[in-house]
């Protein structure tokens, strides 16, 4: 029972980050629309949600192996391509 709680909770938090990570497409995407690619507020705005999602990998790093996050991240690595497309990081 413990090792399915613990698949369960990280499938919920995997479920969060990929939440999040269509915030961090959706708040590009207006950047990219509202700005102009060489505009210090555009870059500076790409800049930090860039940091920010380096920030949630760490923490979600932390908090489980790297092994069970590897895993969980393989299973949306499609998505997450798709979504470097739009937002590079």
């Amino acid at each position: 029972m413990g090792q399915q709680h613990n698949e369960e909770k990280l499938d919920n938090i995997m479920e969060n980050y990929k939440a999040i990570r269509e915030c961090l497409t959706g708040l590009s995407d207006i950047l990219n629309i509202n700005f102009n690619e060489k505009d210090i507020f555009r870059q500076a705005g790409m800049d930090n949600l860039k940091a920010l999602h380096t920030n949630v990998l760490a923490v979600l790093r932390k908090s489980y192996t790297p092994r069970e996050v590897r895993i969980q991240l393989r299973e949306i690595e499609f998505d997450e391509k798709e979504a470097e497309v739009v937002f590079p990081l």
